[in-house]
């Protein structure tokens, strides 16, 4: 056997290295992309609780008190776009589309409701609004201070 023969590997072997390459692509790759998704789902719930923020302080303005649910948030904001006495601009847009009502529903990533808690036996009334996949929350039942203000805006 001489030293300028090349060797021949069997044809598994081949595709053996040909799969372990795929998966350390996958496994290095597969962070990053499940990294960005989350970094997505953030800005995208945070856009809708500062939405949320806006038509809770447009409902008290009307009503003298907090809703204490999206649902009626929602329908009371499309009332209003209706009638002209609100526009979609007063609201942020979403990070993919524009502003709809719809979506003040329930968080990009779970799709579970976001949670609303008003008080309004207090002198000054409170409420927050807290996203069920964790990413902050808009308001304080306890702190003065926090009324209207978000988790991530110190």
């Amino acid at each position: 056997m001489s030293v300028s023969q090349e060797a021949h590997g069997s044809i598994v072997l081949k595709f053996v290295i040909v799969i372990l390459f795929g998966v350390l692509v996958y496994v290095v790759y597969q962070p990053f992309v499940i990294q960005q998704q989350e970094q997505l789902y953030q800005k995208e719930s945070r856009l809708r609780m500062l939405n949320l923020r806006t038509a809770e302080l447009q409902y008290i303005s009307d009503f003298g008190v907090y809703a204490s649910s999206p649902d009626s948030l929602v329908s009371f904001i499309k009332r209003k776009i209706e009638r002209g006495s609100l526009s979609e601009q007063n609201f942020k847009p979403l990070s993919r589309t524009p502003f709809v009502p719809e979506s003040l529903l329930h968080t990009p990533k779970s799709l579970r409701p976001y949670k609303i808690t008003a008080v309004d036996t207090t002198v000054i009334k409170k409420y927050i609004i807290e996203d069920p996949d964790g990413y902050g929350s808009i308001g304080s039942l306890t702190d003065e201070n926090r009324i209207n203000k978000a988790s991530w805006e110190d």
